[in-house]
């Protein structure tokens, strides 16, 4: 098996797409990973879009710079971040990581209860300007 450094070192931007339809399994695989991934707080704040549509692509080209990818990809998947954070959507991210890696239900209460503080006590808010703006640290953290 190869090691991640060897499969990092294999990474690149892909500039030209071959027009090959990428097939279902591949992409919900894609979308598993994105949602299993690890981010700050763990909450991975953002939904991921998938479009297909050649129409809505050729409406998204212009606005994503020209870049050739979107129109000639097979699906394109836009990471949309969260504008609004909630105690119920903080509860289904942590709802679903449960579901997903079969763990036991109080497994992320620690977890769960830091990520709602972060939002709403007083603590934390005044690091930031918004909750919008602590949900982008969120994303933007990550660490070994």
């Amino acid at each position: 098996m190869k090691n991640i450094i060897e499969l990092l070192n294999w990474r690149y931007a892909t500039k030209k797409m071959t027009g090959e339809k990428i097939s279902s399994e591949k992409i919900n695989n894609i979308l598993e990973a994105a949602h299993l991934a690890p981010s700050g707080i763990g909450l991975q704040p953002y939904e991921i879009i998938v479009i297909s549509d050649p129409e809505i692509k050729k409406k998204i080209f212009p606005i994503a710079m020209n870049q050739p990818q979107v129109v000639e990809s097979s699906h394109l998947l836009v990471f949309a971040v969260w504008d609004e954070y909630s105690k119920e959507r903080i509860d289904h991210v942590f709802d679903y990581l449960t579901e997903k890696r079969n763990v036991d239900s109080t497994k992320y209460d620690k977890q769960r209860e830091f990520s709602k503080q972060f939002f709403w006590e007083d603590e934390y808010r005044g690091q930031f300007s918004s909750r919008s703006q602590a949900g982008e640290y969120c994303i933007r953290f990550s660490y070994c």
